[in-house]
């Protein structure tokens, strides 16, 4: 190989490397349900399913954790993760101390419905300032399983 040659062949490959960091830091910081917002710290949410019947608008009792100071609101969504297309609404309530959303708060929710397989879902939490500026996110996942498959184990 000629100097030439080589010098090409040492500019690509460090061409390569960068790209390739580059691209590996793009996925390590890429946004997900979880992420925080504006730097703080990732909002931790406690839920069950147990005694929530299938197909109801009853939403569950959730428990917030870690909400920054400056929270007025929660934004919740409950994500069927198996399907890009179904969103099972939520809604915005009030903080209150000690992050608890009772039962039942969440209006335009529309609970689990699955009919012959477990499903996986996500309830994702958004935690506003008094402006609506999102604060944090989080997200807790679970898998509902229909009482029909219960029985049957």
């Amino acid at each position: 190989m000629t100097a030439p040659d080589r010098e090409r062949s040492g500019g690509l490959q460090r061409r390569c490397a960068v790209l390739i960091a580059l691209a590996g830091a793009a996925c390590a910081s890429s946004g997900s349900p979880g992420d925080s917002a504006q730097g703080a710290s990732a909002l931790g949410i406690d839920f069950t399913w147990t005694g929530v019947q299938p197909c109801s608008n009853v939403s569950p009792r959730m428990v917030v954790y870690n909400a920054p100071a400056a929270t007025r609101r929660f934004r919740v969504e409950l994500v069927d993760v198996d399907s890009a297309m179904s969103r099972h609404g939520g809604g915005e309530v009030d903080a209150a101390p000690g992050g608890a959303i009772p039962a039942g708060a969440l209006k335009s929710y529309r609970g689990p419905c699955p009919s012959q397989a477990a499903i996986k879902y996500e309830m994702r939490v958004e935690a506003l300032d008094a402006s609506g500026r999102v604060l944090a996110r989080g997200f807790e996942t679970q898998v509902y399983t229909p009482v029909s498959l219960i029985r049957r184990r």
